[in-house]
């Protein structure tokens, strides 16, 4: 790992931020790396497809979002279609339908992760990365996690929560920020796993205002249980073929939430691909 060449550690900071405010960029169930023909599916997806609409995407998003010192990157699982030489599930060994060769999907995962987060440095002075596991990337998760913790070792306003639980939270001021993919969880059962999780516990308890994160299903979905407000995230990405013959449709966009430090969301852009 010494050879790894980490980012400069001083950035230009930004000068203009506010300090009760946080911005949360949320990215769920991405699958890099998928294959899908738009005459099948209703739009066509893959590797090139995926890197041009995400840098858009985080463009535009941090575009509109407002001022603020803080940043959260929230990748909420799945952002690799697949984990391995064999394009399959980890769990299940399904066939998946692939684009591209496992190095060169490494290698850009790797790339755009790094220019996502240059880019929320532009605007925040420090900014928080959370890389949650995914059924599809069990693995993928892992080491991402790691590479971003060691390609922004220097750069101390970058940090990383490269926690081996599937189950991750943020604590801005008075408001905890919960995350998990949701392949392990149905979203009712994580209020009582976030309040009771002896890692948790503490954090929950001298919060006023509670908000998990989830994806998974690709399609939204928001309730309110137990003190804390779950939201399903849907997802940016087009339907893959399994998708598609299932019936299955969602509107895609993604979210930057912006939340207060004490009175919890502030206020929230939604930005969806473009159609031609």
């Amino acid at each position: 790992t010494k050879d790894i060449p980490r980012t400069e550690p001083e950035l230009d900071i930004p000068l203009v931020g506010n300090e009760a405010l946080c911005n949360m960029f949320a990215i769920t169930d991405y699958h890099i790396g998928m294959n899908a023909w738009g005459e099948e599916t209703g739009a066509d997806w893959d590797i090139n497809i995926a890197r041009d609409l995400l840098v858009k995407w985080f463009a535009e998003a941090i575009r509109r979002a407002p001022q603020a010192d803080t940043a959260v990157l929230a990748e909420i699982g799945d952002f690799l279609h697949w984990d391995g030489l064999d394009a399959v599930t980890p769990s299940s060994g399904h066939i998946l339908d692939a684009d591209t060769r496992f190095p060169k999907l490494v290698e850009m995962v790797m790339d755009v992760c790094v220019e996502a987060i240059g880019m929320m440095l532009t605007k925040h002075k420090k900014v928080h990365v959370i890389i949650c596991e995914g059924n599809h990337d069990l693995a993928g998760s892992v080491w991402l996690q790691k590479f971003i913790k060691k390609i922004f070792a220097n750069n101390k306003r970058v940090t990383v929560d490269d926690s081996a639980f599937p189950y991750y939270a943020y604590k801005f001021g008075e408001v905890m920020i919960g995350y998990h993919h949701g392949h392990k969880k149905k979203n009712m059962a994580l209020p009582a796993l976030f309040s009771s999780e002896p890692r948790f516990r503490e954090m929950w308890g001298s919060c006023k205002k509670t908000y998990i994160h989830t994806g998974h299903y690709h399609h939204f979905e928001s309730k309110e249980d137990a003190g804390a407000k779950v939201e399903r995230h849907p997802t940016l990405a087009g339907r893959d073929s399994y998708a598609a013959r299932g019936g299955w449709i969602s509107d895609r966009c993604a979210h930057a939430i912006t939340y207060h430090k004490v009175y919890g969301e502030d206020s929230r852009k939604t930005v969806t691909p473009r159609r031609k």
